[in-house]
């Protein structure tokens, strides 16, 4: 999700909330509140897209060598319509508190850089600067969510072929059953360092 456009969404679901009937919350809750909602949305609108954005990226058998429209039809095929939002969950879980997290700070960290260090004005230096810093946050709190995210969408199973004892065929990657059982499994083979592991290039 671009910056502008979610900048744009998450400003019109503000302007929802400010009509709404918690239009007496304190201004950083409703900020939280649009930054989440407008996040969640965007998120899982584009959902398949992402999905098979993360199948084509890491070359899963069975999409390496096709394109998105027939990447799309073999998903839909092997795992009906429910295949195209595997991780969706992690995803919204994740870009919830991330666009609520991003969209509060940058105007903390706006006000701050100004009242702080006028030398910068009040141009796009101090709203890059801002940014950089808002968006960095937001990751760093939740980026084992999207480790969990990408881990869930990168597994295919395919839901029409069995194996001997009844169970669904799994495609290279172990099967993950959740959120919660990723994130076991991550911390119990690299403990946080795992959790993170990548954060730095995702920075």
């Amino acid at each position: 999700m671009g910056s502008s456009q979610g900048s744009s969404l998450s400003t019109n679901v503000a302007g929802l909330v400010e009509g709404s009937g918690i239009d007496t919350l304190p201004v950083y809750v409703k900020e939280l509140i649009a930054g989440g909602a407008a996040g969640a949305f965007a998120k899982t609108a584009v959902a398949p897209l992402e999905r098979i954005k993360i199948l084509l990226q890491t070359r899963t058998q069975g999409f390496h060598s096709l394109g998105v429209y027939q990447s799309l039809k073999r998903v839909l095929k092997h795992e009906g319509l429910p295949g195209f939002y595997k991780g969706n969950g992690a995803s919204v879980l994740r870009i919830v508190p991330y666009a609520a997290l991003h969209f509060m700070t940058y105007e903390q960290y706006r006000c701050w850089i100004l009242d702080n260090y006028s030398v910068f004005g009040t141009g796009p230096v101090v709203d890059l600067l801002a940014g950089s810093a808002a968006g960095g946050t937001a990751v760093l709190c939740t980026y084992p969510l999207d480790l969990a995210r990408t881990k869930l969408a990168y597994q295919v199973v395919d839901a029409k072929a069995s194996l001997g004892n009844g169970s669904k065929s799994i495609i290279e990657q172990p099967r993950y059953s959740g959120i919660k059982n990723v994130l076991e499994s991550v911390y119990r083979e690299g403990g946080m360092r795992g959790l993170y592991r990548g954060v730095v290039l995702h920075l």
